[in-house]
């Protein structure tokens, strides 16, 4: 993590080790994969390969952070449409 613009802000990264430390390394995972708008669109046959998990197990690990307002997600049939929360730059 050299480069700390693509790490997710200190107060919300602590949160989530505080809270739900099983989530923080997808919680990573998802800032370094957002685009310019703050969405991530991950399709479910690619979790797996991209984050080394199952989908069901990405989507239990997503719960907690929507819990916490770090995220918002959506689950269709094919994908998840991921919306991260809070600001853009590091605090």
């Amino acid at each position: 993590m050299k480069d700390y613009t693509e790490f997710p802000p200190l107060k919300y990264f602590t949160r989530t080790l505080k809270n739900c430390p099983k989530s923080a390394l997808l919680y990573v995972q998802i800032w370094q994969k957002k685009d310019r708008h703050m969405n991530v669109v991950t399709y479910k046959k690619d979790v797996r390969k991209e984050y080394l998990i199952s989908p069901t197990m990405f989507r239990n690990l997503l719960s907690p952070l929507m819990f916490l307002n770090l995220i918002q997600f959506i689950e269709s049939g094919e994908k998840f449409e991921i919306d991260i929360l809070g600001p853009y730059v590091n605090e």
